[in-house]
């Protein structure tokens, strides 16, 4: 008979864990371990990756769920990552139109985060996360406690009557413990010896993705968006110190490559119609910093456990990256895991793992089910009757809202608060058994608008827009049509009136309260001969932009279509203007500049008063 681990503790040395692979979850876990007394073994097959070391290894959304659940298990290694990550949480956050750039549904994470007394969701480096964890683990078990170059592929489970178990390395070492964790990832030897030998699953998608200097217009009130599409989509985030990370994905089979030097060419003739929120980060990025990779998952598996042998995070359950959440997953099943050990009382090995797999099974079933749902959600948007239909296509120039974006939209916006508060705060019975007191911290609170806004910013588009701290500019054009100067970015300095420069060098205008007339004897620089010298009129009008026709003669169009003379209309981020019909007239695209960026600020003091860390390379 297997003896308890209390029995075993009480005869002998402390319960050895041992551990397969040092990720986040494999980590997570070691500290808990370690703080809690028991032995820990972390067997790694290559550190370079918590070093740092080879390809560029992006940022990581910890969302409230996962940053409480570190706290609880570590408050030292909580507190850190929560001083050295980006708050992303305490801004306005959501889907949008991959083309428009409108915004589809805003998410809150803020509140159902403070309302628990959870910490705000943050970004912070896979590598400096994992740097974090390790430290922490030879602070607590020492310099060894983390061995390299220890590649797991195999194990016996003894089931003798000591109650032993024996990971077997590449290079022929064997360790012995009570427990093997199989923390190893999507392609766990672990699990291939524990279950069988089964292939992930391809999600259908490949993933471009790359860190730009870039500072969007409202970086302030604006965290990260998924931009919605029809066989892709693409997510954009903040994580600090003037950088944003982007992932891009796009619907192809499994096994392609780019030929060198032409990434984000072929990113540009995927998504080089869609906002400038998405075309200005690509062109922002350097084709280095931009890497590839394709995207699986594995279903959830009913077996966690057989034996003295366990599996963890995505070994157990492999999600797609759509929710943010399969890091956090892999930490919440190290909390539970820690906390089925500690309280093993005279439980045998068997019957604790056996509550482990109950306690974590369902949640983290549900949360892959989601993030497989979202995956599917953001890539078959289609914005207007017709899209994806050949030959039926031309009906999307009606602008017929799609059935199922408008049905989509209504039953998101009603459903998508409890959703996120039961993701973000749903593991609240097992942080109350771990006696985590529920606190929040003051720098949590949004930073780039009052607490009281956040409603309104929620419901209201324009109010968000107006609350961004940016000037709006014209940017010159090259090219014709709705494509024009694409991936023009307004996030660099430039040239001319303190904003920058579009096509040829040609400065940017800075629109100001005053307005401005655009024509070839107007404010905005036209030289083209075509042009009406008082051509249309730019005005400011209660924190908004209209754009008027002044009876040209020519017209004047926006986003191609022709504007009513002497009637404004609204301007958006992104919009075109074009003076006369001819598709190669004077065209000029509508952008934001953050305030940090003009050449007259002090950028470093803006970098002080947002207090918003790098967290990138």
């Amino acid at each position: 008979m297997t003896p308890s681990v209390a029995e075993a503790s009480a005869t002998q040395d402390p319960m050895h864990v041992i551990i397969a692979g040092a990720g986040i979850g494999g980590l997570v876990l070691a500290v808990g371990l370690l703080k809690a007394g028991f032995r820990v073994t972390v067997l790694e097959r290559d550190l370079t990756a918590i070093r740092g070391e080879g390809k560029y290894r992006g940022p990581i959304q910890l969302q409230s769920n996962a940053l409480a659940a570190l706290e609880a298990l570590d408050e030292h290694v909580g507190q850190r990552i929560l001083d050295e990550g980006c708050i992303t949480g305490d801004r306005i956050n959501g889907l949008c139109d991959g083309i428009t750039g409108d915004w589809y549904v805003k998410f809150d994470t803020f509140h159902p985060a403070v309302g628990r007394g959870l910490p705000v969701t943050r970004v912070i480096s896979r590598t400096r996360l994992q740097e974090i964890l390790a430290e922490r683990c030879c602070e607590l078990g020492g310099p060894d406690a983390i061995s390299n170059n220890a590649n797991v592929v195999d194990f016996i489970d003894e089931r003798d009557a000591a109650g032993h178990v024996t990971a077997i390395l590449s290079d022929g070492r064997r360790v012995k413990g009570d427990l093997l964790v199989g923390a190893d990832g999507i392609w766990s030897k672990v699990r291939s010896k524990l279950l069988g030998d089964s292939k992930p699953n391809y999600s259908n998608y490949t993933c471009y993705t790359g860190i730009a200097d870039f500072t969007p217009g409202d970086i302030d009130t604006v965290g990260y968006r998924v931009f919605l599409g029809n066989g892709k989509y693409f997510v954009s985030s903040d994580v600090g110190g003037g950088k944003m990370q982007w992932y891009a994905f796009h619907k192809e089979p499994a096994g392609g490559s780019d030929p060198p030097g032409q990434r984000q060419e072929r990113l540009m003739r995927i998504f080089g119609s869609w906002s400038d929120n998405v075309t200005d980060l690509i062109m922002a990025t350097r084709e280095d910093d931009i890497l590839r990779r394709d995207i699986f998952d594995r279903p959830p598996t009913m077996t966690w456990y057989k034996g003295r042998v366990v599996l963890l995070g995505d070994s157990a359950h492999a999600m797609q990256p759509n929710l943010g959440q399969g890091g956090g997953m892999a930490i919440e099943d190290s909390f539970q895991m820690v906390q089925e050990l500690r309280s093993s009382g005279s439980r045998s090995v068997a019957h604790i793992l056996r509550q482990y797999q109950l306690r974590r099974m369902l949640r983290s079933s549900v949360v892959h089910g989601m993030a497989g749902m979202a995956a599917f959600m953001a890539s078959t948007y289609k914005a207007y009757l017709g899209e994806g239909l050949g030959p039926l296509s031309r009906m999307t120039a009606w602008r017929i809202p799609h059935p199922g974006r408008v049905m989509g939209q209504v039953v998101m916006k009603a459903s998508m608060p409890a959703v996120l508060g039961w993701v973000l705060g749903g593991n609240g019975s097992s942080l109350a058994s771990a006696e985590r007191v529920p606190r929040c911290m003051l720098r949590d609170r949004p930073s780039g608008f009052e607490p009281g806004q956040f409603d309104t910013l929620l419901r209201d588009d324009a109010a968000l827009l107006r609350a961004a701290k940016a000037h709006w500019v014209l940017a010159p054009m090259a090219g014709t049509g709705a494509g024009a100067g694409k991936g023009v970015s307004c996030a660099g300095n430039g040239a001319g009136s303190g904003a920058g420069s579009g096509a040829a060098g040609q400065p940017w205008t800075r629109l100001g309260a005053d307005g401005l007339v655009m024509g070839s004897g107007g404010d905005a620089g036209v030289r083209d001969p075509a042009a009406a010298l008082r051509h249309a009129w730019v005005q400011s009008h209660e924190g908004d932009y209209l754009v008027t026709d002044l009876g040209s003669g020519q017209g004047t169009f926006l986003n191609d279509r022709r504007l009513v003379p002497n009637v404004p209309v609204r301007l958006q981020p992104g919009d075109l203007i074009r003076l006369g019909a001819a598709k190669d007239s004077p065209a000029f695209r509508v952008k934001l500049q953050h305030v940090s960026m003009a050449d007259d600020v002090d950028r470093s003091a803006y970098g002080q008063e947002t207090d918003r860390p790098l967290v990138g390379v």
